[in-house]
């Protein structure tokens, strides 16, 4: 049963009496109000809005300096020369921490590690920048290289997060030594906005993931990967400088995901040409 509040308010959007009708206009007229700004105030104005956002600044490099690096130096089994920290990283179990020199920390880090392994390991390289939000599951190994620029939002995992067996799931049980794979970002990738880098996944050196892609193989060295699953979309040269776009219709064939995939492909566009269908499950 609606309460009597409830009822009122709904009675004021629905404008069912002449009062409720001038509550409701009110409101109306409250929400879209504005103060006019004489342009003689305008100046002052702007000078006030970027001191607003400038203020902070010297704070938190003080906060850094004083607080968070030493916390987090503290927690690393090494620490580098130079590394700026935007927040302080969140590690969550025993994962053992190893950063560079001139690494940056843009904003919030989650490293998190479970039971399974001894000593999970954490190496990042000389000047690697790592976005805000990023989050790494380690309980094996994940290793991100010299240069490196992972963005902002990217999950970068070791395990799937739970035993592929029901049986083992079920019974809470370990997961298999397959099961976790380590990582590794060579040198000089990029890692784009949003991306997800899963277990045993080799990230070659100079290499582009696109954002917001799937990454579960391994991508070739200077190659840009792109989409869910991640596919080769562009071969680079050595140097990065150029790059060469593969057809749509060969990027099919660049990763296969698991295996018979090819052979199921096949399977399905035989069906689409003959007007019939193919249940994945019959393979």
């Amino acid at each position: 049963m609606a309460s009597c509040l409830e009822s009122t308010v709904l009675r004021i959007k629905r404008g069912d009496t002449p009062a409720c009708r001038a509550v409701k206009t009110t409101a109306r007229w409250i929400l879209k109000a504005n103060i006019p700004v004489p342009r003689t105030f305008k100046p002052l104005l702007r000078i006030a809005y970027d001191v607003r956002f400038y203020i902070p600044v010297p704070w938190r490099r003080l906060k850094s300096l004083l607080y968070v690096h030493p916390l987090f130096a503290g927690r690393c089994e090494w620490m580098g020369k130079r590394v700026q920290i935007g927040a302080l990283p969140r590690i969550n179990g025993h994962t053992q921490v190893y950063v560079g020199d001139d690494v940056r920390f843009s904003g919030a880090l989650v490293v998190t590690s479970g039971r399974f392994c001894d000593h999970p390991t954490l190496r990042i390289g000389d000047r690697a920048f790592i976005g805000d939000r990023v989050a790494i599951t380690c309980n094996r190994q994940v290793v991100i290289e010299e240069d490196v620029l992972i963005a902002s939002a990217c999950r970068i995992t070791d395990y799937d997060g739970h035993p592929a067996s029901l049986e083992q799931r079920m019974a809470n049980a370990l997961p298999t030594a397959d099961e976790i794979r380590s990582v590794r970002i060579c040198r000089g990738a990029w890692i784009g906005q949003g991306s997800l880098i899963m277990k045993g996944v080799t990230i070659g050196e100079g290499a582009i993931v696109g954002a917001h892609s799937v990454v579960t193989h391994d991508v070739p060295p200077h190659a840009v990967a792109a989409g869910v699953p991640a596919r080769i979309v562009k071969e680079g040269t050595t140097d990065g400088s150029t790059y060469r776009t593969i057809p749509a219709k060969a990027r099919g064939a660049e990763v296969c995901r698991y295996p018979g995939e090819e052979e199921l492909r096949v399977r399905i566009a035989s069906a689409v040409n003959r007007g019939s269908s193919v249940s994945p499950a019959a393979t």
